[in-house]
Parts: C-alpha cells; sequence; structure tokens
C-alpha cells in the first residue's frame, strides 16, 4: 500500500444513495457520481485516510480516480495519516423499475399575505443576487455563508404553520422574478424570510436514487418536511444548516 494519505475537504460532502455514492463540491455547487469499484474505492480510501485502497480497482484506474478526485478538490493528499470518518448513508433504497413516480413542474404556491408576499421578494432577490455575484466556482459558497449568518440572528424555532406560509409566499414571488426559482432558490429564500423575524428552520441539501437526483427543502426542528411532496422522504441529507445533531448529518473528515 502507497504511504500516500488522503483527506476529504470541509466543503466536500459524500453521501451512499444505494447503487451510487454522491460528492457534492459545496464550494462551486457541482455534483458527481461513483457506482460500482469507484464508489468503493472512495468508501474504502475516505474511510481509512490512504489513498490507494487494494483489491478494488487495477493500478491504472485507480490511479486515474484519484488524480480526478484531486483536481476536482474532492479529497487533497497530506502528509500524515488522519483517520477518516464513513460516507454518510441516505434512506434505504429499492429499485422501483419506474413504477414510482416523481412530483415535476412549478407546485402550486398555496395563500400568503401581501406583506409576506413583498418581504419574500425581498429575501428572493437577496439569493439570486448572492448566486449571481462573483464567480461561479464558488457561487454555493456564497450561498451557504449566506444561510449561516442569518441562521445566527435566529432566536425561536418556527412551527410548522410559519414554515409552510414562508414557502407559499416565496412561491408566489418566483413567479414574477426574472430568473431562475427552483428548489435551490425557493429553499434559501423561505429559509432567510424567516430568519428575518429571528425564527429558524433547517435548510437541506441531499440526494436520492432510482434516479440520482438532488433537491433542497426547509424543515422545522422537529423534522417536519412542509409543503413537499411525499417524495422528498426518499432523499438523505448531503448538508444541513444549522448543522444537526441527531447524526443525520455525518461528517467525513
Amino acid at each position: 500500500m502507497s504511504c500516500e494519505y488522503i483527506i476529504v475537504p470541509e466543503h466536500v460532502r459524500a453521501l451512499d444513495v444505494g447503487p451510487a455514492t454522491v460528492i457534492v463540491n459545496y464550494r462551486n455547487g457541482r455534483a458527481d457520481v461513483l457506482t460500482g469499484p469507484a464508489a468503493r474505492w472512495w468508501e474504502a480510501a475516505t474511510t481509512s485516510g490512504y489513498g490507494d485502497p487494494s483489491g478494488l480497482l487495477d493500478t491504472q484506474s485507480a490511479r486515474a480516480l484519484r488524480e480526478q478526485l484531486l483536481t476536482a478538490e474532492l479529497i487533497m493528499q497530506t502528509p500524515r495519516h488522519r483517520a477518516g470518518q464513513p460516507t454518510a448513508v441516505g434512506p434505504s433504497w429499492v429499485p422501483s423499475w419506474g413504477t414510482q413516480e416523481m412530483q415535476a413542474g412549478r407546485t402550486t404556491a398555496g395563500s400568503a399575505s401581501c406583506r409576506m408576499t413583498l418581504r419574500a421578494g425581498v429575501a428572493l432577490l437577496v439569493v439570486l443576487g448572492v448566486l449571481a455575484a462573483g464567480q461561479g466556482r464558488s457561487r454555493m459558497a456564497r450561498l451557504l455563508r449566506l444561510l449561516t449568518w442569518a441562521t445566527r440572528r435566529t432566536r425561536v424555532n418556527a412551527s410548522a404553520d410559519h414554515l409552510m406560509e414562508a414557502v407559499y409566499a416565496v412561491r408566489r414571488a418566483g413567479t414574477v422574478m426574472p430568473g431562475r426559482v427552483a428548489c435551490l432558490e425557493e429553499s434559501s429564500a423561505a429559509f432567510l424570510l424567516l430568519a428575518m423575524g429571528r425564527k429558524r428552520v433547517t435548510w437541506c441539501h441531499g440526494a436520492a436514487a432510482d434516479p440520482v437526483r438532488l433537491h433542497a427543502w426547509v424543515e422545522t426542528d422537529d423534522g417536519q418536511r412542509v409543503a413537499e411532496p411525499s417524495s422528498t422522504a426518499r432523499f438523505g441529507v448531503l448538508r444541513a444548516i444549522p448543522e444537526r445533531d441527531d447524526g443525520s448529518e455525518i461528517r467525513r473528515a
């Protein structure tokens, strides 16, 4: 075994969703998917801290994979060995063979007051501005810094009713926005809108299989996913703000 050691940087999260391992760089938002022997190589390398786990890939393939991961800043070389931690594991996965449906398209916006909708518009503009400003390779990092700053201003936990009103207000405001308003922008704006009123929720970004896909949503402190389709339960959490204390987000190195 090589004496080359590796670590997973702070800005990287990985989640085993069953048939694949999803790895997200939370500096630029790029997501990579590993399957089969490559996914097992990632698990062994990042768990052990050794950059050359044996018996999983041939030498040439292992070298190529390691170089690709280094170039993508998903792993880093280190001169000393550090104990690794296992990749987080998502909800149990059973192949649907195309028999399960995922809700697609714009979700119906429920009722929200005009005042709440106007404030939601401000929150949405802030989120869109943060994502658009600066270099594209750091857009996700800018958004996470905004959300982390916002959650420090909160004082009380938001109720499910508070969260539902915030999500509906953001969806209504999003219908008149010129830019892209999908789950990432919507969930971030709802999070920010509630933080403006000193109310705390949890922002989640996760992945699911069948097919592999990413999703962002907000939920109450006790884990209620409000104004979300039932299919959201298939998603495991890659990143949560604030980080959870229940073990659902596992730090990997």
